[in-house]
């Protein structure tokens, strides 16, 4: 039996109104706002090989441990309601997201409230900063907790602003920011996100602008409300060193659902897969190749958990690594 070997995804761009379409240097210029590149997720199809066009949750459904490790295994069988991974799903979403304007300030909820509200799984998520324009922020919680008529009264007459705790954007910075956290990007951030597999997002106050068909975008403010916990203030750090062999590694931050970390190389390393997990590279700078595959900017790697060691090479190159922990 041939061993699975690494897969290549290229990025899906989606159009947002608080987009850039100047993505340099990690994407080309574009001709519409576009505010994320979803670089690995379920619907994800593999560029090249003889997988060409396989859809990720597919190739799951598949291979299930041989791609996931034992690691996937041991949680999609947990039976805990609104924790284990949906079966056939790949666990994380790996993104790039390019925020030259206001994004909405909004919440995400937390397993229980997503799986009461929606029979889904809710979404915590991990930013790493690439880039940030001077004056751009990140909105990270209310200054101090707040009832939740108080927040409802906020997002309908737009002072929720003044309420938000609001932090100063700089490249390097590493925040994970948990499931019921209100939050928002004020103008020019480009970051990597590596989150829970969930798309649900709950808008508690959009800045009365409108959206890409010209409408204000629909507000949740009774399940934003529902799902905000105004205790949580996440803390922005810095990377952590963990290793400088094979290649430089940092740790970004984790969670019960993913770890994440930077890797940082310029030449060539022999890169050694972990039997027991998968493990996804999101490149964030430069080009080179993985396993003899080329790669630039905003391509994705899948290590399959049985995959046998190969090599990478790149020049200034760094690839976002995540994984269940």
């Amino acid at each position: 039996m041939t061993r699975l070997a690494p897969l290549r995804f290229r990025p899906t761009l989606r159009r947002k109104v608080w987009g850039a379409r100047d993505l340099r240097p990690l994407l080309a210029e574009t001709e519409h706002r576009i505010g994320e590149a979803w670089c690995l997720h379920d619907g994800s199809r593999v560029s090249g090989g003889d997988m060409d066009g396989s859809r990720l949750a597919a190739l799951v459904r598949q291979f299930g441990n041989r791609l996931m490790g034992a690691r996937w295994r041991r949680l999609a069988e947990s039976g805990a309601p609104g924790d284990a991974p949906q079966a056939g799903t790949f666990p994380i979403v790996g993104k790039l997201l390019f925020a030259a304007g206001s994004l909405s300030i909004q919440v995400h909820p937390d397993n229980s409230t997503a799986h009461r509200l929606e029979g889904a799984l809710g979404k915590t998520e991990l930013w790493h900063v690439l880039d940030a324009a001077p004056g751009a922020l990140l909105g990270l919680g209310t200054r101090q907790p707040v009832e939740a008529e108080t927040l409802a009264q906020a997002a309908e007459d737009g002072s929720i602003e003044d309420l938000m705790r609001w932090v100063p954007a700089s490249r390097g910075q590493c925040v994970l920011v948990q499931a019921g956290t209100v939050h928002s990007i004020r103008g020019g951030v480009v970051l990597c996100e590596i989150q829970q597999n969930s798309d649900l997002t709950y808008r508690l106050f959009d800045h009365r602008q409108s959206g890409l068909n010209g409408q204000p975008r629909a507000l949740q403010v009774g399940k934003a409300v529902a799902a905000a916990n105004t205790r949580l203030k996440p803390q922005v750090r810095g990377l952590a060193r963990r290793s400088s062999k094979p290649c430089r590694i940092d740790r970004i931050g984790g969670c019960p659902y993913f770890e994440a970390e930077l890797l940082s190389w310029t030449g060539p390393f022999l890169y050694t897969p972990d039997p027991r997990r998968c493990e996804v590279l999101l490149m964030v700078r430069g080009c080179g190749t993985v396993d003899t595959t080329g790669f630039e900017a905003g391509d994705a790697f899948l290590v399959p958990s049985e995959a046998a060691r190969f090599p990478i090479d790149g020049f200034r190159a760094q690839a976002v690594r995540s994984y269940l922990p």
